[in-house]
């Protein structure tokens, strides 16, 4: 099986869209994520909304259990389709 996986690129702008929209999709706000996350300011989440930044992979894995979905469903690669990423656009 030859897997082609070198060339695969996250969007963290996308990315940063998709977790925006499924915390509201969930209705959390913004100061809860941070709160229940452990983190000492809101800063790291407004980072990952606006593409700033990816979480750390911890965090990640934590939004994936608060989230009740799957690490990798957070994520977005470059020149996919991905309706829930896009639609804060």
């Amino acid at each position: 099986m030859d897997k082609n996986v070198k060339n695969v690129t996250l969007d963290v702008v996308r990315t940063g869209h998709k977790i925006h929209s499924v915390i509201i999709e969930k209705g959390y706000k913004i100061k809860s994520i941070q709160e229940m996350l452990g983190l000492s300011c809101e800063k790291p989440v407004y980072n990952w909304i606006h593409g700033h930044t990816f979480p750390t992979v911890d965090n990640l894995y934590r939004l994936s259990r608060l989230f009740d979905m799957h690490m990798e469903d957070l994520l977005v690669e470059v020149g996919t389709v991905d309706k829930t990423a896009d639609k804060l656009k």
